[in-house]
């Protein structure tokens, strides 16, 4: 298996974010078939059509973009137990996505950013070595996992293409000051609040950046749709799926956990006088207007971190027959079979099998979100029924936890990359819908 274990051991930039969009962003695959010249199709013919969604400027998303896309955000949703929106919800959603995708591909190429083949054999060859493996072992793992090598290879040069655009045209212009970094650490070394937790929902509904008196009570009126439905009951995921222009839309806006400092100012101040399950009013950006849904609250010294020791065995494949193996194995296990022998036999995680099944140590957001829910439920030495991710069937088994005390220099690199990717997430909306408000887009039923 090939997992998230890996950002433990620190390869360089890219790599980390590389392999796990490719991972959890699958590629699109875009199966066309066309009729002799001259002959119609009809209903009996094995043959299919490929229309056209949208048009993008100089270039086109197709149907088979779009199902190809809808059907993999479904897999991937029932792998993370994640809530599948309506097929209308998500159709428009997708075709957002991929609309988006199409104009930043088009940027790119116009302003001379590119990739090569050299390029992508060096990232595929330092995800190999922090799977401890070669190329070659690598390339067969991902077989072996169901994976298409050139398909995933085209994903890897579209990541590489995609992070190059935004190193240029975001990361480039985002600076993280020395007071910013010492205002931080004090904070959290010294103020309780700072250092609470908040796990956020969250819904924005977008404007131009010189939006017109018409825009902005197009974007109030939006506001107050959202806040009606959400007031009279109806779920914030679904509401966000439907109605949101943030990046999050597809996840029903959900921003995972954040403290103060990694959010913008008018989100930070909102949240200090909210309560778990309380709505804000709509909150105005330059980015438009945004609804918050506080879900979540948690006291934490940041200066320390928890990390789990655990051990797994995997087998990759979403069928019965796969986690009916697992139970028996794990019947083997609780009569008293061994750990690390059963590992080696049966997992299919070439970097842990060798090692009785053991992960390196990790810490939250380090494992796939089906793992770590997994491994925070089981107490010490308790092992787990069998569970499905997105890789495959697992059992796990928490060994030992621990608190590990951050030195200065690395809460000051927390303090530096917290901060820095607050201002590139708000920059990046920002300029997303730049280039969109820039770009004809004809949709197409």
């Amino acid at each position: 298996m090939i997992d998230r274990s890996m950002v433990l051991k620190k390869p360089s930039s890219c790599t980390v974010a590389l392999l796990l969009a490719c991972l959890c962003t699958a590629p699109l695959t875009t199966l066309q078939a066309q009729s002799q010249p001259g002959t119609p199709a009809t209903a009996s013919d094995d043959i299919v059509l490929d229309g056209i969604r949208a048009v993008v400027n100089e270039g086109v998303v197709l149907d088979s973009d779009v199902i190809s896309a809808i059907e993999f955000f479904k897999q991937q949703a029932r792998s993370n137990r994640q809530t599948v929106p309506p097929d209308d919800v998500l159709a428009n959603r997708v075709l957002e996505d991929l609309i988006n995708q199409e104009i930043r591909r088009q940027h790119a190429r116009e302003t001379g950013i590119s990739t090569d083949a050299a390029s992508v054999n060096r990232a595929i060859e330092q995800i190999a070595r922090n799977n401890n493996m070669d190329t070659l072992q690598f390339r067969q793992t991902l077989q072996n996992q169901g994976f298409n090598y050139d398909l995933f290879r085209q994903n890897i040069e579209q990541e590489l293409l995609m992070q190059r655009l935004i190193e240029r045209e975001v990361q480039s212009r985002i600076r993280v000051s020395q007071q910013e970094i010492d205002d931080y650490v004090d904070s959290i070394k010294n103020d309780a609040e700072e250092q609470q937790r908040y796990r956020i929902q969250h819904i924005l509904l977008a404007v131009p950046e010189s939006a017109t008196a018409e825009q902005m009570t197009d974007a109030e009126s939006r506001a107050e749709e959202v806040l009606t439905r959400l007031r009279a009951g109806d779920d914030f995921a679904e509401v966000a799926t439907a109605l949101s222009d943030g990046a999050r839309a597809l996840q029903g806006g959900d921003l995972g956990w954040r403290t103060l400092q990694e959010l913008p100012e008018f989100l930070s101040t909102a949240l200090k006088d909210m309560s778990p399950g309380d709505l804000s009013e709509p909150l105005r950006s330059a980015n438009g207007l945004h609804v918050i849904r506080l879900s979540d609250r948690q006291s934490g010294d940041q200066t320390q971190q928890e990390q789990t020791l655990a051990r797994h065995i995997f087998i990759a494949g979403d069928d019965s027959d796969v986690e009916n193996r697992l139970r028996e194995v794990r019947t083997q296990l609780l009569e008293g079979g061994s750990f690390d022998e059963l590992a080696a036999k049966f997992s299919e995680d070439p970097n842990s099998a060798k090692k009785g099944g053991e992960l390196p140590w990790f810490s939250e957001g380090q494992l796939p979100p089906a793992m770590e829910d997994m491994a925070n439920s089981l107490a010490l030495n308790e092992l787990s029924e069998p569970f499905r991710t997105q890789f495959g069937w697992h059992l796990l088994e928490v060994v030992e936890r621990r608190t590990q005390e951050i030195d200065e220099n690395a809460l000051r690199e927390q303090a530096n990359n917290a901060l820095r990717q607050g201002k590139v997430e708000q920059e990046i909306e920002r300029w997303s819908r730049q280039l969109r408000d820039e770009s004809f887009v004809e949709i197409r039923n």
